[in-house]
């Protein structure tokens, strides 16, 4: 098989790559390749049905790290793995970076990723609930809702909060400020939307009713084995089917790595780019000497707290149950709306971990619902309650992701490390202190019957860094281990090239030397945005 470009993974930033190569006018034909399947399943549809898609293993990665802290055991970082990714399964958060870090990251020397570059292509991808402004996009492929929940308890957080002194925003991605508003979300008419949803279904569609040239093929159960060089030129890769079957397929111009920041530096790494030392040790032939590949891994890292309520809000009465789950279940096969259309986490907050800090450091959700402490999954409780979940936005500690074997099969060997600088410190430190602080103003702290966890001992904030340490998790928005940058060293170029050889780039979250202040759904999708226009003007 032979194709223009071949796309290796069809997540967040594969699948708006793919479909803008599919139905640009230069007519390239384009091979997508995804190890999962396909989104068939309805909850994969439903917006709140992410709490039951985390909970199994037939649409995820579950990639177990080493040990985070002294005498304590390994966590999951969980990926999709379906058409669409991480998306597909995600709390579908739209939050898109600030200005002020995509300026950082032009500054950084990779000219074409500021925030003048990146606003257009936002505005572009865009559908937004809100309409059209000069900061946000109607129109575009990927529908953006923002939900006022009309839940009392929402409410309440809401004017507690302002109380605080935090203003009540309606859009939280057109601010810089300390702020708070109910989340902007990946969901049109009450259904989730992924990029394979926006970009590639369409294209797909477009192709099935023209027989002009050109074309987008998409393979899933494959696996990407490694990749194919005629010297330094990357001429295609090898894959496994879901059968163990090995085939050839070869790019005619580019391969585009767009597995994310675990899959794509494993797949460098096997195929010849990256460390000598480690390459060696696990009998890879070097082809280009690369140190960074794999490491540089920024992972944010998050505090939780959850208070119990004397009543239950209309979320609990109505998603506690199993009797209330059915009831809103129907509501949303009839209609398309209730609970169950709305996002994963009602509302978003950034606010600073000091009041000498010039700009937010801390990102905080609200949701009026309590989780199962006694369940091992993410699980809602029955009793009534508020989960408040915050981590710090620009983290500095490194992490790493780096092969174990040889084989696509062997698992990734992570190394997830937080809160080792002084500032990652300084600013989860506050962080439940101010929580408390939001919850203690009226009218939600008379609805608060008691701190269910942590409680009274994670009193201090050495306390609060200990406890993030110890029960905290990862974010699951790992970026950095195929960093751009303009030194011999770093990975990729600004035009996502990858030094050493040619006719290969990476257009994922991985490309990203820094967290962007918020998640990192929308920046992999303006990843794969800018990628496809940096493809085509080489086209």
């Amino acid at each position: 098989m032979e194709f223009d470009y071949i796309i290796v993974g069809a997540g967040a930033a594969g699948c708006v790559l793919a479909g803008r190569l599919a139905v640009a006018a230069q007519r390239p034909s384009v091979l997508l390749i995804e190890y999962g399947g396909r989104p068939v399943n309805p909850l994969l549809h439903v917006p709140k049905g992410f709490y039951y898609t985390l909970r199994g293993d037939r649409y995820l990665y579950r990639y177990v790290t080493s040990p985070v802290t002294p005498g304590g055991g390994p966590e999951v970082w969980l990926r999709g793995r379906v058409l669409g990714g991480s998306a597909a399964v995600n709390g579908m958060m739209w939050t898109r970076g600030a200005p002020a870090d995509w300026d950082g990251l032009a500054a950084r020397g990779n000219p074409g990723w500021s925030w003048a570059d990146a606003l257009p292509a936002y505005r572009a991808i865009e559908d937004h609930s809100l309409g059209p402004s000069e900061t946000r996009g109607a129109g575009g492929p990927l529908g953006i809702s923002v939900t006022d929940t009309k839940d009392e308890v929402s409410a309440a957080i809401l004017r507690s909060a302002v109380r605080y002194g935090w203003p009540h925003v309606e859009d939280v991605n057109a601010e810089d400020t300390e702020r708070i508003g109910f989340t902007p979300s990946t969901i049109r008419a009450g259904r989730r939307t992924t990029s394979y949803d926006a970009f590639v279904r369409p294209a797909l569609a477009r192709q099935a009713r023209s027989r002009a040239g050109g074309g987008l093929t998409v393979l899933t159960r494959t696996r990407a084995d490694r990749l194919m060089l005629d010297g330094r030129r990357v001429t295609g890769l090898t894959t496994i089917d879901a059968k163990g079957a090995v085939t050839e397929v070869r790019a005619r111009r580019e391969v585009i790595l767009c597995g994310g920041a675990v899959e794509t530096p494993l797949l460098l790494e096997r195929s010849g780019i990256g460390d000598p030392e480690l390459l060696r040790k696990h009998g890879i032939d070097l082809i280009v000497e690369s140190p960074n590949v794999g490491e540089r891994v920024i992972e944010q890292r998050g505090v939780a707290l959850q208070v119990t309520l004397k009543h239950a809000g209309a979320a609990t009465r109505r998603l506690g149950t199993p009797a209330g789950r059915a009831m809103e279940a129907l509501k949303w096969l009839v209609t398309g709306e209730g609970l169950l259309s709305t996002g994963g986490y009602d509302l978003v907050c950034q606010f600073k971990s000091s009041p000498t800090a010039t700009r937010p450091d801390v990102q905080g959700l609200f949701v009026p619902m309590a989780l199962d402490t006694t369940s091992k999954d993410m699980k809602l409780a029955r009793h009534p309650g508020i989960l408040f979940m915050a981590y710090p936005i620009r983290p500095q500690t490194a992490s790493s992701v780096h092969i174990s074997g040889g084989a696509p099969q062997d698992p990734p060997a992570i190394c997830a490390r937080f809160l080792e600088t002084d500032g990652d410190k300084d600013a989860v430190a506050p962080v439940l202190e101010i929580a408390r602080a939001v919850l203690a103003q009226e009218p939600v702290k008379s609805l608060i019957r008691a701190e269910e966890f942590p409680g009274p001992s994670v009193a201090t904030r050495q306390d609060t860094v200990e406890y993030s340490r110890r029960t905290g998790t990862g974010i699951y928005h790992a970026v950095g281990s195929a960093a751009m940058g303009p030194d011999d060293d770093d990975v990729v170029d600004a035009s996502l090239r990858v030094r050493g050889v040619e006719g290969l780039r990476v257009a994922d979250a991985s490309v990203l030397p820094v967290q962007v202040s918020g998640n990192t759904a929308a920046p992999a999708m303006l990843v794969g945005y800018r990628a496809a226009d940096l493809v085509l003007a080489d086209f």
